[in-house]
């Protein structure tokens, strides 16, 4: 399942689309599957008869194998291996790109030297807007577009600043021109062109304080080109402006720190990878829970641009160790997932005493029978450790555990949730609730943070402080030295 996931993961990322998925289905309904092309990842043991005979015992010795095969309309990809850390090796080489483009061999040979990791992506916080000078013509105002992307688990911090480089034609009226700078549609800075730097302008703005904003944004650069003589009939005198390829953005950015579902799944992925995921499934796996999977996984794989990051697979509650370094992914019933009924205190929706049903809680109401039928999924904080997030995709039956898992298979639906917990029924009734006073994941992160976003403000008031208490100082002294002069007064009186 651990091979199948991280195969599952990388193939995601570059075929699926915000409307479709790849399935995940059990070996024994292979030969019921519509789908023309199939991935099948499993140890050469659990291999059905008819793919087990285009791989022979020899040449899964002490490596993996992957393999195409084509029969009855059908494309195949075996991935096999005797051990299930080989077949994992097997499903990082799958999971990337790079080296899957590279091959174009019927069989890839895989051992424990084999180098599979994705290369680096991390963002350096440097974005160029253009690769090539961008020019436009025309008068009146004109606009061009630059698509920033930062990776998926970060967002725009305060300090991140716009340095445009461009030139432009000397026939325009110069006191009605300007360049303007918008990120979305919000106006961040603005500039009227002058003749004398027309060859060479530059325009640096820096982004407002607090400013919210996305994995991706758009630079819109707006231009007024206004000219000298409004009779623009001669072609020749069309006014322009071209955009360098000079011109960048640095986006000073971080990891958002909300345990909420405006942030999954990115709160579990750490530099564009899956950020040490356990994964605790029922044991013996039903459709509904493969079903689950698809929707569960695919979504991960679509923001895990790298193949490197952890992830494993338990049929049993793992060690405390293991939950306690582990962001952590349950999934099930309380019948078919012990985990569930440990962390039953700990849910937002929480089961009856007998674990038939959902009980009703400070948000909602739940009748007897409608609690029977639910599915949930809740963003909760670790109880092994307070800094990991763990979420919980669960209900009475499979059936309902699966309905929770629609309302987290496409962005899009998840970007209808603003809270840590939903509810949905068998009419496909949702509904979202926020639980927790405090949303941080990691709370000593969240100070830190605080105190850099108003570190200007403390300053001030610092600054403040110190002359309120010299201003004090002052006073106390004055008053003082007025008592020593009246007293020495009246001294003098009485002599």
């Amino acid at each position: 399942m651990t091979a199948s996931m991280i195969a599952l993961s990388g193939e995601s990322r570059i075929i699926t689309t915000e409307n479709d998925q790849i399935p995940v289905v059990q070996m024994k309904n292979l030969a019921a599957a519509k789908n023309d092309y199939i991935l099948a990842v499993a140890k050469y043991s659990h291999l059905p008869k008819d793919l087990k005979k285009q791989v022979s015992a020899d040449e899964v010795k002490n490596k993996a194998v992957i393999k195409t095969y084509y029969t009855d309309g059908k494309y195949y990809l075996i991935v096999t291996a005797n051990s299930g850390s080989l077949l994992k090796k097997a499903a990082r080489f799958v999971a990337n790109e790079e080296l899957m483009k590279e091959t174009d061999k019927v069989v890839e040979d895989i051992d424990q030297n084999t180098e599979t990791f994705t290369s680096s992506l991390r963002d350096n916080g440097t974005h160029y807007l253009t690769d090539t000078a961008n020019q436009v013509q025309g008068a009146g105002h004109k606009e061009t577009s630059y698509l920033i992307q930062l990776p998926n688990d970060r967002s725009n911090a305060d300090g991140s600043k716009i340095t445009l480089h461009f030139n432009y034609s000397k026939n325009l009226n110069f006191n009605r021109s300007l360049v303007t700078v918008y990120v979305n549609n919000t106006v961040i800075g603005s500039k009227k062109l002058t003749a004398n730097k027309a060859d060479n302008d530059t325009l640096t703005v820096k982004l407002p304080r607090g400013l919210a904003l996305g994995s991706s944004f758009t630079v819109r650069v707006g231009f007024d080109l206004e000219m000298k003589d409004q009779d623009t009939s001669d072609n020749s005198n069309t006014p322009w402006i071209q955009v360098n390829p000079n011109s960048k953005m640095i986006v000073k950015s971080e990891r958002s720190n909300d345990l909420l579902f405006t942030n999954y799944p990115t709160l579990f992925i750490n530099n564009e990878t899956y950020d040490n995921l356990a994964v605790i499934v029922p044991k013996n796996l039903k459709a509904n829970d493969f079903k689950s999977l698809t929707n569960i996984f695919n979504l991960i794989g679509n923001f895990a641009k790298s193949n490197t990051g952890k992830i494993q697979f338990y049929e049993e509650i793992p060690s405390k160790s293991v939950l306690k370094d582990s962001n952590v992914i349950v999934l099930g019933t309380p019948q078919n997932n012990q985990m569930i009924k440990q962390l039953n205190s700990k849910l937002y929706f929480k089961y009856s005493k007998n674990f038939s049903r959902i009980v009703s809680n400070e948000k909602l109401s739940i009748e007897k029978d409608y609690g029977k039928h639910i599915g949930t999924a809740q963003l909760i904080r670790s109880p092994y450790n307070d800094k990991r997030g763990m979420l919980v995709v669960t209900g009475a039956n499979s059936q309902d555990a699966y309905l929770a898992s629609t309302q987290i298979n496409f962005q899009k639906n998840i970007q209808q949730f603003t809270g840590d917990a939903v509810v949905v029924d068998l009419n496909n009734a949702h509904y979202s609730y926020r639980f927790k006073k405090n949303k941080a994941i990691d709370k000593s992160l969240e100070t830190k943070q605080t105190f850099t976003k108003n570190s200007q403000l403390i300053l001030y008031l610092g600054m403040a402080l110190v002359v309120i208490i010299l201003i004090g100082i002052a006073i106390i002294l004055t008053v003082r030295k007025q008592g020593h002069l009246n007293g020495g007064n009246k001294n003098d009186k009485q002599q």
